[in-house]
């Protein structure tokens, strides 16, 4: 790990302390489903305060840092102050976002002398936080020599750019009367879709190569990411019930399935040619939670009943890739791990198998003979423990705030 990683020791902290309590939220989120919670508490904004905290703080900050600091050189101009306002005043309001979200949703608010739909307002000022990084990396990244992780990095950030515009539809979509229902909700999806495969997908494939491996001449690094880019805008019509899609769309988000397929294919390729880290369990279940990801496309492209977009699978779905391809990737490669005892990062990777195997209950597909009494109590013990490693990590994060210090003074 280079050196330079420490740059934004304060940021990677910050995130860490996002995902824990976006972790906890899922929790609660799983603890309502079997009690009671009180009234304030509504599980449909519980669920809204904990995906956006992960998209907001958990997922981006950290990459961002990670994609600065390659452009970082010493003895050269590097505007870091810069890119600290920017993540800082992200992470800012990723946090001012949570309580309106976790208490209010997306309802707008009565403030005395009007009514604002503030989650939406603070939504769309992180959203320009994300321009504002974009400007800074896109700018910095002309006075750099291209490598393969760059350029992988190059797409998923136009990846993200490209989701906003989902986001912001939405958006405008309220203010035309008799518009079609579907429409929000395709802006929503192609938001969703575009963020998690396109960017979130593609920063975790991005972190893999700056880390580990060597950049190639072999291939056409494009294989590598444009495909997955492309097809990540195509994938919207895998939110919706099987029944309301036209064959158009179905073609269409099966096109989108295969470009990505192909793609993340051929990464899963270079990534096991690699001479695997001294932390085996990580890096094979790293590896083999990318290969389930591929593999969970390439049956949906099938003519056959399995349908991604069922909810059971898609909550499935989601946390194998948020949880475990790109949380694990975080942890796997975040500078303070490489500081803490290993051991907590295999606890960490255990407790997401587990939690995975605990969502295969409620995922339609588990079998009824095997049914287990009480499942969703387990599912709920299940989802409390990944919060213990990430606490682990964060406490043990404040033991090297000198060293780290000292690097950025020299």
């Amino acid at each position: 790990m280079p050196d330079r990683f420490p740059l934004f020791y304060n940021v990677y902290r910050l995130s860490l302390l996002s995902f824990i309590l976006a972790a906890a939220t899922g929790t609660l989120f799983r603890y309502g489903m079997i009690y009671t919670l009180p009234d304030a508490l509504a599980l449909d904004n519980i669920r809204h305060a904990h995906t956006h905290l992960m998209f907001f703080n958990w997922i981006s900050p950290p990459v961002m840092a990670w994609m600065a600091t390659l452009l970082y050189e010493p003895g050269q101009k590097f505007p870091l102050r810069d890119y600290q306002y920017c993540l800082y005043t992200m992470l800012f309001l990723g946090f001012l976002s949570y309580p309106f979200f976790l208490f209010f949703g997306y309802q707008p608010i009565d403030l005395g002398f009007a009514t604002l739909p503030l989650s939406a307002i603070i939504s769309g000022l992180i959203m320009i936080t994300w321009y504002w990084f974009a400007i800074l990396y896109f700018t910095h990244r002309k006075q750099r020599q291209s490598t393969t992780a760059l350029e992988i990095f190059d797409g998923a950030l136009v990846a993200l750019l490209v989701s906003s515009l989902g986001a912001w539809g939405v958006s405008a979509a309220q203010f035309f009367d008799g518009i079609n229902t579907l429409i929000p909700s395709a802006l929503t999806y192609f938001f969703l879709n575009v963020f998690t495969e396109g960017w979130a997908v593609l920063a975790a494939i991005g972190i893999i190569w700056s880390a580990v491996v060597p950049h190639t001449s072999k291939i056409k690094t494009a294989w590598l990411y444009v495909p997955v880019l492309l097809g990540s805008m195509l994938l919207f019509p895998l939110s919706f019930s099987k029944s309301v899609i036209t064959p158009e769309m179905l073609f269409a988000a099966r096109a989108g399935l295969l470009l990505i397929v192909i793609s993340l294919s051929i990464n899963l390729v270079h990534f096991a040619k690699v001479k695997p880290l001294k932390n085996h369990f990580v890096f094979y279940s790293l590896l083999l939670f990318l290969a389930l990801k591929i593999l969970a496309q390439a049956v949906s492209i099938l003519p056959t009943d399995f349908w991604i977009g069922e909810h059971g699978l898609r909550i499935l779905y989601l946390h194998l890739i948020m949880l475990g391809f790109i949380s694990v990737t975080l942890f796997l490669f975040l500078p303070f791990t490489k500081l803490s005892i290993p051991k907590t990062t295999i606890f960490f990777v255990i407790t997401v198998w587990l939690l995975l195997a605990s969502l295969l209950l409620i995922s339609g597909y588990w079998p009824a003979s095997l049914a287990i009494p009480n499942s969703f109590l387990w599912i709920f013990l299940i989802a409390t423990l990944p919060l213990i490693p990430a606490i682990i990590l964060f406490l043990h994060s404040f033991y090297h705030t000198d060293n780290h210090r000292i690097f950025i003074e020299k």
